[in-house]
């Protein structure tokens, strides 16, 4: 008895935690878009806040990020053919490239990228100012964090991953391209009427909503995170392992729903 009891508290503690934790998030996002919406908001330190965080989070690993993103599609193309030719569905091999690489993994591995690179930074970033009352000494000199603070990391987030996922996807395209057809011009109508029949207006819109998911969890998640840490040094690196076991899961989750609306 005593080991159920136990047992029954636990779960019950997770949950309560859990819901504790959603709420925070409702109730940060809840914050975040009134202050989007706020003319007061939008200033030119806004906006300058806004663009280095884009250029940051985005732009200084391009070279990087395309690189990697090479890589991993000239593998994946090359698993796709290979076994297109061996099972003779060579004519759809282009479809199923589009469809694997660019819609699901390319999008996927972006925000895992973005979320180690830049999510557990901005997480540890936000719990060192929380311990040393560096939001406490903005609040009282009247400038408010979420304006400074919290919202140009949110909206450089999204924009990021929205916007390497992109460019990962047009790079995995012309890869598909050359792969299949080399540099023959004649592929051309083929390839464009898969494109077409693909890429839809549903389609186009859950990626960019799915995209744009990505872009909140690596961003939203660390930054509710780390103002949940104790003004307590030690717990820095527990507030990050914490952040970033969230998005992770988060990540998963927007995914895995994403592939059961589509597919099921």
């Amino acid at each position: 008895m005593n080991f159920l009891a136990a047992s029954i508290e636990s779960l019950g503690a997770k949950i309560v935690g859990g819901l504790n934790v959603g709420y925070g998030l409702f109730a940060f996002l809840t914050e975040a878009v009134l202050a989007l919406l706020d003319r007061n908001t939008w200033n030119r330190a806004t906006f300058d806040v806004v663009i280095k965080q884009v250029y940051f989070t985005a732009v200084q690993i391009l070279p990087v990020f395309l690189t990697y993103a090479l890589v991993i599609s000239w593998l994946i193309i090359s698993i796709i053919l290979t076994t297109a030719r061996d099972f003779g569905l060579t004519e759809f091999a282009s479809e199923m490239t589009i469809r694997v690489l660019v819609l699901e993994l390319l999008p996927f591995l972006t925000a895992l990228y973005i979320a180690l690179r830049s999510g557990s930074a901005m997480n540890t970033e936000i719990a060192l100012m929380q311990v040393n009352n560096e939001l406490d000494a903005l609040a009282h000199c009247k400038v408010p964090p979420m304006q400074v603070e919290f919202l140009p990391r949110l909206i450089g987030g999204v924009v990021s991953v929205v916007a390497l996922a992109t460019l990962a996807g047009l790079l995995a395209l012309l890869m598909a391209y050359l792969a299949i057809y080399g540099l023959n011009p004649a592929g051309f109508d083929p390839f464009t009427r898969t494109l077409a029949k693909i890429f839809d207006f549903r389609i186009v819109a859950g990626l960019f909503f799915k995209c744009a998911l990505f872009g909140l969890a690596v961003t939203l998640i660390p930054i509710t995170a780390g103002l949940e840490t104790p003004k307590k040094l030690f717990m820095v690196p527990v507030s990050v392992l914490r952040g970033m076991m969230r998005v992770f899961f988060a990540i998963v989750v927007i995914e895995v729903v994403s592939l059961a609306l589509k597919y099921i």
